[in-house]
């Protein structure tokens, strides 16, 4: 019906709202496309993407499947309405991106395209792991590792730690070229996906926010320790690395616990305005910011 001229259209309040999508903890809708007969979200659930697909004439869902035990995922949208395709991107620590359109009607897919890597790469030469590492308050942190096929998981081999967990900003299980050049030479590299990023939710931001900043050091410590107790390095071969407000996590942590880490680099950064995921700015940009970190010691022995 079309309205008369001159009447106003009230839109529905609060009251009137419904929930097409209800509210989980722990997961965060990062984007979404709308077709004809689909509605399509990314969102992120315990450190992991998914895509869910939903049918809009009966509110049928279903999520597409990886194999992999960590990995990132991307819709890349399109500009057909009418349409049961849908193309997102794949990749993970040891799989190059990816490009695939996926129908949505009969959920087969087709891979459109791989990420070249000009010097050669085989997947099957590296293996990706996820676990949970148990923080001092009973959280559980995701953690995602790579390392090759051969590397012994005895606790012999050199470990990179890697950690941000800061302004709501989500790590993902991506692929990267330059890790493979230490993975090559035996490393295991990880990520901690710790508390201050968004990787379990908008909460596990506010929960290394502030106040709660320390969550973000002991989570990374966490990490550290299960991985040394699940066998993948030992204490004093486990490098930290993190870069701005990751180097701000690393100095900390090399402070808080000076025996677990092998060595903490140094980073010198000038402070650039930073948001919020909701956009607001928390960081002069005039202000100087400088962390030196150094070589962890061994806490001496009080005399």
């Amino acid at each position: 019906d079309r309205l008369p001229a001159g009447a106003h259209h009230k839109p529905p309040g609060r009251p009137q709202w419904q929930d097409l999508v209800p509210k989980q903890d722990g997961t965060l809708i990062v984007d979404f496309e709308v077709f004809a007969d689909h509605l399509v979200r990314l969102e992120r659930h315990d450190g992991l993407p998914r895509i869910v697909v939903r049918r809009l004439s009966d509110g049928d869902e279903h999520r597409i499947a990886f194999d992999e035990a960590a990995y990132s995922l991307s819709l890349l949208g399109g500009h057909e309405f009418e349409t049961a395709t849908l193309r997102f991107a794949y990749s993970s620590m040891t799989t190059p991106e990816q490009i695939f359109d996926y129908d949505m009607t009969t959920r087969d897919r087709s891979l459109r395209k791989t990420q070249e890597v000009p010097s050669g790469h085989d997947p099957a030469d590296y293996v990706t792991h996820r676990i949970f590492a148990t923080s001092h308050d009973g959280e559980t942190v995701p953690v995602s590792i790579l390392f090759g096929r051969n590397t012994k998981l005895d606790g012999s081999a050199p470990l990179l730690l890697y950690g941000y967990g800061s302004y709501g900003h989500a790590i993902p299980a991506s692929f990267s070229v330059s890790r493979l050049s230490l993975v090559d030479r035996g490393f295991v590299y990880a990520i901690a996906h710790i508390r201050g990023g968004t990787e379990r939710g908008y909460g596990w931001y506010l929960a290394g926010k502030r106040e709660n900043k320390m969550n973000t050091f002991l989570d990374f410590i966490a990490a550290a320790e299960k991985l040394r107790d699940d066998g993948y390095a030992r204490a004093g071969a486990i490098a930290c690395h993190g870069g701005s407000a990751g180097g701000m996590l690393v100095g900390a942590v090399a402070n808080l616990r000076p025996d677990l880490p092998r060595a903490a680099g140094k980073i010198s950064c000038r402070s650039a305005p930073a948001a919020t995921p909701r956009g607001r700015s928390v960081m002069n940009p005039r202000t100087r910011t400088t962390v030196r970190l150094r070589r962890a010691r061994p806490a001496r022995a009080a005399r």
